[in-house]
């Protein structure tokens, strides 16, 4: 059997700078999570705008709010990195985002309703941020010599993300795989399984379906190469990330 693990999210630039007040949920429930809680480890979203976000360490909300990868977050206090969090939020009625049908329950949020979650993170948590640069280590993305050794997906109207399980292969006992996406999807998977930026420079149009399998992380690279006539080069870049300047517990509900 495997299982997909997935981490969706619906991209909103991220630089903390804003011209105009950000657009907040109507009503927002945010709870510590229970100790010994068996609720899943996410964010969900449902019909009308609903926001449901359970049993979360604060720092991955932040990275779901700006869009970011954890390497490109910087400054997070220790107990953001362990304490778990419950949030409940609903936009307004007169929201685009109230009119909002996702596909299903694991479907990103809108990305006015990650404006939302920013406003929420900078009321309830006191966030404050700002951006930084500076010149780090990259992977440009290209084309092996024989790659690349699969075709365009066969169905345009799948859902298109890459995700990233585990399976009953000893010897393979992970996987990476592309449903209808982008080489730009699959690059920045790959960031976050790397903790480094990842450029795509394969020239490669259009959406793709292929499935890598590996051991580790080590291996993820080689395996790309002999299986989907990927390469990953090590290269240099400038990258943007967010630094945080400010982050308290919020009180009680």
């Amino acid at each position: 059997m495997r299982k997909l693990l997935t981490l969706l999210v619906a991209v909103v630039p991220f630089a903390p700078a804003q011209t105009s007040p950000l657009p907040a949920f109507e009503v927002a429930s945010v709870k510590p999570t229970p100790a010994g809680s068996r609720e899943p480890i996410g964010w969900f979203t449902y019909p009308g705008g609903r926001l449901e976000i359970t049993n979360c360490r604060l720092d991955l909300i932040v990275q779901l709010a700006y869009g970011v990868d954890e390497y490109q977050l910087s400054g997070v206090p220790r107990w953001a990195n362990e304490d778990r969090w419950d949030i409940s939020a609903r936009v307004p009625a007169s929201s685009q985002s109230a009119r909002y049908v996702p596909k299903s329950f694991k479907s990103p949020p809108t990305p006015e309703m990650l404006l939302m979650l920013r406003s929420l993170l900078a009321e309830r948590f006191q966030l404050k941020l700002h951006t930084e640069t500076a010149e780090a280590t990259a992977y440009a993305l290209t084309l092996a010599a024989k790659g690349p050794k699969f075709g365009e997906t066969r169905d345009h109207e799948a859902y298109s993300l890459v995700g990233y399980g585990v399976t009953d292969d000893p010897d393979q006992p992970r996987f990476l795989r592309s449903y209808n996406a982008p080489m730009s999807k699959l690059a920045a998977r790959i960031a976050g399984l790397f903790g480094r930026p990842v450029l795509d420079q394969t020239g490669l149009k259009g959406d793709f379906d292929f499935t890598v399998k590996y051991s580790d992380e080590g291996s993820l690279s080689s395996a790309m190469q002999e299986q989907l006539g990927l390469k990953l080069v090590s290269v240099k870049t400038t990258v943007e990330h967010l630094a945080i300047d400010h982050l308290e517990k919020p009180s009680e509900n």
